[in-house]
């Protein structure tokens, strides 16, 4: 009996000592970007990279970055290479050869974004600036592109990117109070294959980045469908519209009005708002707010300083 139990001791010791020493494989912790094979969206690939110091991170990410994997094809089009890389205070600079300008607008949105959320991977990296023959990237309008992070590309599952949009959301979050709603001003890029309306409702739900805001959605709304008739948006939202963030104690009404001072705002041609709940617009919001009724703007709800500083930069414009 003795020597069974020490044959059995023995064999679990080995079994354990087997599993202590299996090599466990490493995740892959990065995603290189590249395009499909006809040019139109954005795809992915999972890397782990080897590299120990900042520059071999970037050489190792540049190399990927112009192979692309099986099925896939590297969003660097021939006729244009990069030159090299600069790491500055406030954003890590990539430099292109002139032939990016012969891009054309698909092509080279595809490039910007692919560039811009492989290399802002790196720690440290928190923004990305393109420039041409180490000039500044400018816009179709001569304007200069600002750095970007991965944040200002909101892409869509839902087909391919023909080009991307470029945007300046104004996007109302509670203050710090919770009593009324601020302004924040978040500029992005999204694909042309968004409506811009969609795009400002799914910034709320991710909620604010000016530190003291607070969320007027929760983060588990779920949007069904926006659509647009006669200038005005319908938004139908799941169940989870009419859960109030647990950190945030705004009004219902006033949550409500986030919403919609932010599409008013930020859309053209938008003249109202209306809410639907699991496509029914019969019903309460937060047991509060009867939600069969057009929504308008309303700058009541909006914190005194901002409505200030609005009525000023009318006075300057002479508006």
């Amino acid at each position: 009996m003795k020597i069974k139990k020490m044959l059995l001791w023995l064999l679990a010791v080995a079994v354990l000592l087997a599993g202590c020493g299996k090599k466990q494989e490493p995740e892959s912790s990065y995603k290189v970007y590249y395009v499909n094979t006809t040019g139109t969206r954005l795809m992915e690939s999972a890397y782990n990279p080897q590299a120990q110091t900042f520059e071999e991170m970037m050489d190792e990410l540049m190399q990927q970055l112009q192979t692309a994997p099986t099925s896939y094809v590297s969003a660097l089009p021939e006729g244009v290479s990069i030159n090299g890389y600069e790491r500055g205070i406030d954003a890590l600079r990539i430099d292109f050869s002139t032939g990016y300008y012969s891009l054309s607008n698909t092509e080279e949105v595809l490039l910007r974004a692919a560039v811009v959320k492989t290399f802002s991977q790196i720690p440290g990296v928190t923004k990305v600036m393109i420039t041409v023959d180490k000039e500044q990237l400018k816009d179709e309008e001569g304007e200069p592109v600002p750095a970007m992070d991965a944040n200002s590309f909101i892409d869509t599952k839902e087909g391919g990117i023909n080009s991307y949009q470029y945007a300046t959301l104004i996007l109302y979050f509670a203050n710090t109070q919770g009593d009324l709603i601020a302004k924040e001003t978040r500029n992005l890029h999204y694909s042309s294959n968004m409506v811009l309306e969609r795009v400002v409702v799914e910034q709320l739900i991710a909620g604010p980045e000016t530190s003291g805001l607070k969320p007027v959605l929760g983060s588990n709304v779920r949007i069904q469908n926006v659509y647009i008739q006669d200038g005005v948006c319908t938004i139908n939202f799941d169940e989870g519209f009419n859960n109030a963030p647990s950190e945030s104690p705004l009004d219902p009404e006033a949550a409500l009005y986030a919403v919609v001072d932010s599409i008013c705002e930020t859309c053209d041609n938008i003249t109202g708002v209306k809410f639907e709940i699991d496509g029914e617009s019969d019903t309460l919001f937060r047991d509060t707010v009867d939600l069969n009724q057009v929504f308008t703007m309303d700058r009541s709800f909006i914190e005194q300083d901002e409505m200030q500083t609005g009525a000023a930069g009318q006075e300057e414009t002479g508006e």
